[in-house]
């Protein structure tokens, strides 16, 4: 705008096209980041829309299937056997031991109260200093349990290399299997997914990013 026209007009006038041509100016600005102002997504609060997420990935868990570090659906890692027994009914527990560096433990194989015929959950106990016994490994074969991101057993090692941490692979109790020591899980990889005579030991980047997870360890 010229400083003649300026001149020109009466003072008001002057002021309100000033105030005009700087909300413009600030409004132009904001498009131009890619930013708009007080805009906020409304499906964040929007109950349909959650709806929606969650049946367009179906990997989402519910509560009971989510695994966490120490934790998968309501079990948690060192609580007592007690603990145990009162939050999952006696009808899902089968009572039943296993073998570590040649002592016998004891432990429960836990089946699903939605789908009975879903392979086992093994829960591995182990006594405290006290004589205590607490839970100390989680073993899960379901395909219903997995991780907030949605891997779990029939993912691709390459899920989870990429968004677990994993930071090695070895041989471990359950098998052989991609480690992630932050979080104290690994994750077992299908041997016939490996490389032939593969060694104890292998750079997670070495391992197909095809290969199919079979099992979910939980340990303390």
């Amino acid at each position: 705008m010229s400083s003649l026209r300026l001149l020109l007009w009466p003072a008001g006038a002057v002021l309100l096209a000033l105030q005009l041509s700087a909300c413009g100016s600030s409004e132009n600005s904001a498009s131009s980041s890619g930013d708009v102002p007080f805009a906020g997504d409304s499906r964040a609060s929007d109950p349909n829309a959650a709806a929606e997420r969650l049946a367009a990935n179906p990997n989402v868990p519910d509560s009971l299937h989510l695994i966490s570090p120490g934790r998968a659906g309501r079990l948690r890692l060192n609580m007592t056997e007690q603990e145990l027994i009162r939050r999952v009914p006696a009808a899902q527990l089968k009572r039943t031991t296993y073998q570590d560096q040649g002592q016998t433990y004891p432990a429960y194989e836990m089946l699903d109260a939605q789908k009975p015929d879903a392979p086992a959950t093994v829960l591995h106990l182990r006594p405290d200093s006290t004589g205590i016994s607490r839970l100390r490994r989680i073993r899960i074969y379901d395909p219903q349990y997995r991780t907030a991101e949605g891997i779990g057993v029939g993912s691709p090692f390459g899920a989870a290399s990429q968004n677990l941490g994993l930071t090695r692979v070895r041989n471990t109790p359950a098998g052989f299997a991609g480690v992630s020591g932050l979080v104290n899980m690994a994750w077992v990889i299908d041997p016939n997914s490996l490389p032939n005579k593969h060694p104890d030991e292998m750079n997670p980047a070495d391992i197909p990013q095809a290969a199919r997870i079979t099992g979910v360890l939980l340990y303390k």
